[in-house]
């Protein structure tokens, strides 16, 4: 590395940070810019007042040996064992997730609980099916026509804002691994069965103090010379040749540049090639252009009541109600509220610039209120609201709208000439990476810059990842 440069990690989220981690044991100098005022990114843990909310809860799972030790490592005697508990909402009733045979006949009755099983093998015994192409088909194949209507539809398309013919199918494969209407029946019958699919798991890992110490821990490894600059939103990066040469980013004096020996970069794929200076082609602006994200407002009421659900998750899928899922924090650690008070974080999935994102905080205080008593989910408890605070994250998703896996690989096969630059993280691989994943693209992203040669966006590729387990 020359004197005067250093290297630059874009986003100091659990990639950038898990990059930086691994970078500080090396001779390596580097730069963490942040454009928040926090780190964490989406799995950040938000403070207010005596309560500790995560932005729509996050859990820690994983079957890679070698991240689950790392992260134990990192957090020892901080981490808890939670049991999983999550509900669904539909047509006033509550049912469980994973879905058990019996309580699906009792909430939707005989004939309905019938009827989907029948449509599940009929859809199964069809012969010359042609591989699902969107999120509707790919569905169906799996659970059949009366389940895909009654569970899937409503609430995937409040979750992503158009329709599930729109999504590809591959969102499916990445996100519904390894579940299906077979598998919640063997599930259900058979709790010794040899695969576990990620929609199964009953038990996860949860830091005491929410999911962000694991990030605020990975930032207390950065040490002088090295350094993480918050408020620090990247504004260009300057190329030549094969290398990505200087960095420039807002800092508190105005505009500042680092000349930088190599860059990880978790920020949005998008943005990152928007900033490039010379300008990308105009095919690859084009491409980032067409890329979209869902964005995301988190609400969360501070309620004078020591529990207000039993539950990790409850999915909202009445389309009257805007919220589409809520959590309770209190519920993966009794340390994120005082212990006669507590906390519920209801998720918007949103489009920034819409109306839920341009509501002012207090509109979407009553709005909340208002849903949730509408909802029937605890009646006991809504007079007892007193407090709020509202969270908005942008570019929460990256969007697997049909077609988007074209425009990604145009966008991946040119910055492939910058043999200096490394895409780690949801935002920089643009896929839907758990915490896991990201920490693990982090990583290896950062050995590559030690002389490894791992590609980052294999992270996550394998369709059956989370029934396989890596050694």
């Amino acid at each position: 590395m020359g004197d005067n440069n250093a290297g630059v990690i874009i986003g100091a989220g659990p990639a950038g940070l898990s990059a930086a981690e691994t970078l500080s044991k090396s001779n390596c100098r580097f730069f963490v810019l942040e454009t928040t005022d926090h780190t964490g990114g989406i799995s950040a843990t938000i403070q207010h007042n005596d309560f500790y909310f995560d932005l729509g809860g996050h859990r820690f799972f994983t079957k890679n040996k070698e991240i689950d030790r790392y992260v134990t490592d990192l957090l020892g005697d901080e981490l808890s064992y939670v049991d999983r508990s999550s509900r669904i909402l539909l047509r006033g009733k509550f049912f469980d997730y994973p879905l058990r045979p019996v309580n699906a006949i009792l909430g939707l009755g005989a004939a309905t609980a019938a009827r989907t099983i029948l449509d599940y093998l009929i859809e199964k015994a069809k012969f010359n099916r042609a591989t699902p192409t969107n999120l509707e088909e790919w569905i169906i194949s799996q659970f059949g026509s009366s389940l895909y209507r009654l569970f899937f539809k409503t609430y995937t398309e409040k979750v992503w804002g158009i329709e599930c013919r729109r999504i590809s199918a591959q969102w499916g494969v990445q996100r519904i691994k390894g579940l299906s209407l077979r598998t919640a029946l063997i599930d259900a019958f058979w709790e010794r069965r040899k695969k576990d699919a990620a929609s199964l798991l009953k038990h996860f890992t949860y830091p005491l103090k929410g999911i962000g110490v694991i990030c605020d821990k990975l930032a207390d490894t950065i040490k002088e010379p090295n350094r993480l600059l918050l408020n620090s939103p990247v504004t260009e990066l300057f190329h030549h040749g094969e290398q990505i040469t200087a960095v420039s980013y807002a800092g508190e004096h105005g505009i500042e540049k680092i000349e930088s020996d190599f860059v990880i970069s978790s920020m949005p794929i998008t943005e990152l090639v928007t900033s490039l200076r010379p300008s990308a082609p105009q095919e690859v602006i084009e491409a980032a252009q067409w890329l979209k994200y869902r964005d995301l407002v988190c609400v969360a009421l501070m309620f004078h009541l020591p529990s207000v659900t039993d539950q990790t998750w409850i999915y909202v899928h009445d389309p009257l109600i805007d919220f589409g899922r809520l959590h309770e924090p209190k519920n993966w650690s009794r340390y994120m509220a005082p212990r006669d008070q507590s906390c519920v974080v209801f998720e918007y999935f949103c489009n920034e610039g819409d109306a839920i994102w341009n509501a002012s905080d207090e509109e979407l205080f009553e709005k909340t209120k208002q849903d949730f008593k509408k909802s029937r989910i605890a009646p006991v408890a809504n007079d007892t609201v007193f407090d709020y605070k509202v969270v908005r994250v942008p570019k929460a998703y990256p969007s697997y709208e049909i077609g988007f896996s074209h425009h990604l690989l145009k966008i991946r096969n040119y910055l492939t000439r910058f043999k200096n630059l490394q895409l780690v993280g949801r935002y920089g691989t643009y896929k839907y990476n758990n915490l896991d994943h990201s920490i693990e693209t982090g990583i290896k992203g950062a050995q590559n810059i030690l002389g490894a040669n791992h590609d980052t966006f294999m992270v996550n590729i394998e369709d059956e990842y989370l029934e396989e387990v890596k050694q």
